[in-house]
Formats: C-alpha cells, sequence, structure tokens
C-alpha cells in the first residue's frame, strides 16, 4: 500500500491575540540577586502552577490565623523523620498550628525524638538476622502513658505528651511535637494501626487501653473538625491512615448535624497518592479548595510556613 503525506495547504489557523494563554509574562520568575531577603526569593518565584498553589495556601493559612479559625495539620511518621519537628514545634508556640493529628508511626518517632535526639532504625542495617528490634524505653513510656491516660479518660496524644513533660529522661523536649502541644495546651490525636506500629509489639502494650485512647482521640478529632468551618486542613506524609481517619471524622461530624464547609485543604505527598489527593477534593466541599503537592515534605514543608511567616511579620511576636 502508498501512502503519500498529508498536505497541511489548507490548514485552518486562529491569530495569537485569539489564542487563550497558558501563563502571562506578569507571572513569571524573575532572578534572584545576591544578599537579598527571603521576601524578595518569594518575590522572585514564577506565580504559576505549584507556586501559585502554594502562595494560595499561604494565604487561606495567614486568613485562619488572622479569623481565629483553626488550622489543623495531619503527620505521617516522615514529617518527624525528616527533621520537621522544630518547625512545627514554632507554629504552635505562635498559635498558627491550633491542633495535630498524627499517625502511630509520628508519635513512636517523636518519642524517640524526645527521649534521644534521634530516631533509630527497627531493623539495623549492621543486623544480619532480620529481627525487628523494639526499644526499650520508647515502648514503655508510650505504652505506660496510655495505660494511665485511659484510665483517665484521656487520648493517646495528652497521655503521651503529659507524659514526656513529666520523663526525666526526656532531654529533647525541644524537638517533641507531643510535649510542645502539651506544654501549649494544643490538642493532639493519635490514631494507631494496631499490629502495624512497633510499640504495639511492645511487652507493656495493653490492647484495651490503646483501644480505649484511640477512641477517644478519633472522637476528639471529629469534634476539632466540626468546629473548622473557614480553616485549614493539612495532611503531610500519610497516603493511608490519616486520610480515612479525617474523612471519617467529618463525616461523623455531618452525620451529628454540624455544618462543615469553606475549608481549604491540602495534601503534601512525595509519592503522589491518588488517594491522599483525593482527600483535598472530597474535604474541601461544599465552598472550599483542595490543593495537592507532590514532592518532598523537607522542602515543600518549611517554604510554605516560611512564606506564612513572612506575611504574618506584623501580627506575631
Amino acid at each position: 500500500m502508498s501512502i503519500t503525506p498529508l498536505s497541511l495547504d489548507n490548514l485552518s489557523t486562529v491569530p495569537l491575540a485569539k489564542r487563550k494563554s497558558d501563563s502571562d509574562e506578569r507571572d513569571f520568575g524573575a532572578p534572584y540577586h545576591q544578599g537579598a531577603r527571603f521576601s524578595d526569593f518569594l518575590c522572585s518565584l514564577p506565580n504559576l502552577g505549584a507556586v501559585r498553589d502554594l502562595f494560595s495556601l499561604r494565604d487561606a493559612i495567614v486568613s485562619a490565623k488572622r479569623q481565629d479559625r483553626p488550622v489543623i495539620v495531619g503527620c505521617g511518621g516522615h514529617v518527624v523523620d525528616a527533621g520537621l519537628t522544630p518547625l512545627l514545634n514554632r507554629l504552635i508556640e505562635l498559635r498558627i498550628i491550633s491542633g495535630l493529628a498524627l499517625t502511630g508511626a509520628a508519635l513512636l518517632q517523636d518519642v524517640e525524638i524526645a527521649l534521644s535526639g534521634h530516631t533509630v532504625c527497627l531493623r539495623p542495617k549492621d543486623s544480619d538476622d532480620g529481627v525487628l528490634r523494639i526499644s526499650k524505653e520508647t515502648g514503655s513510656l508510650i505504652n505506660e502513658a496510655i495505660g494511665f491516660g485511659a484510665g483517665e479518660g484521656w487520648g493517646i496524644g495528652r497521655s503521651v505528651g503529659s507524659k514526656l513533660l513529666d520523663a526525666e529522661e526526656a532531654q529533647h523536649l525541644d524537638h517533641s511535637l507531643l510535649a510542645t502541644a502539651a506544654r501549649h495546651d494544643v490538642p493532639v490525636t493519635v490514631h494507631p494501626s494496631i499490629g502495624a506500629d512497633a510499640f504495639n509489639l511492645h511487652p507493656t502494650a495493653h490492647g484495651e487501653s490503646l483501644g480505649a485512647a484511640g477512641m477517644t482521640d478519633f472522637r476528639l478529632l471529629a469534634s476539632m473538625l466540626a468546629e473548622a468551618s473557614g480553616g485549614v486542613i493539612i495532611n503531610i506524609a500519610s497516603d493511608i491512615i490519616l486520610p480515612h481517619v479525617l474523612q471519617h471524622a467529618v463525616d461523623a461530624a455531618r452525620n451529628l448535624g454540624h455544618t462543615i464547609d469553606k475549608l481549604s485543604v491540602a495534601v503534601i505527598d512525595q509519592n503522589g497518592s491518588a488517594h491522599a489527593a483525593h482527600l483535598a477534593d472530597r474535604l474541601s466541599h461544599p465552598g472550599g479548595h483542595g490543593y495537592r503537592f507532590t514532592g518532598p515534605d523537607e522542602i515543600i514543608v518549611p517554604m510554605l510556613f516560611a512564606s506564612v511567616l513572612e506575611l504574618l511579620e506584623g501580627d506575631i511576636a
């Protein structure tokens, strides 16, 4: 079969002036000049794509702070392991973050940092036997705190945070989210995955206490979200557990008659999980806005909150 090239002589065209533009030179980036302020660096970024979304989320956080609306941050374990806790602690101290939701992995690593100043590998790379190692001190503190707190009707977050403040062996509390939140009376909820979180395997683990305290924290999160209209929810580095928990907590609050709308919901996920990204669209409806950032949280989170602090410079000490 013989095929001849298609003639393009009669192809229709459109004047450039009538074409819809993707970007405008007014939104283009500008060269950064050595020695300039961080605010100048922000102004040098192109106001397009992910940067535009970052600035829009920044504005939502600033608006929430100024209007006394909640900013609730959910953290997976990588947030702690990536060294972001001192940054988040400063935002707790400034009352920019009004509530936290943590996975069990984030809880474990936060306590490890409070006790030792670093996180540890569950399966040491220099070990040849492949046996899972559970830190004695970490598991004991977490499970003893949960056991006591459950008897008081407390959730996991309050139980472990209070325990850390009283623990003589916790010498690195300035890096602990739980301790900082407890010190400043900021609510923290923890949402464990029984059998998946390493502290469940510790000899002091008590299933009834863990279940009771975990359920208390879920109800506390639902209460926080029931009052979240006009606020901001940010889920960082949890692509399975927290998206489910946040959605169910909102569903429970709405089922009980609470109106939750005009939410700005952001997902920061280095894996680009479609499930986590879907959370932003679902929770931001109705009347809100969803944001999805795929990339390393150790870069995106500092950039986001540094831009927030720049804009709030005259509002906070």
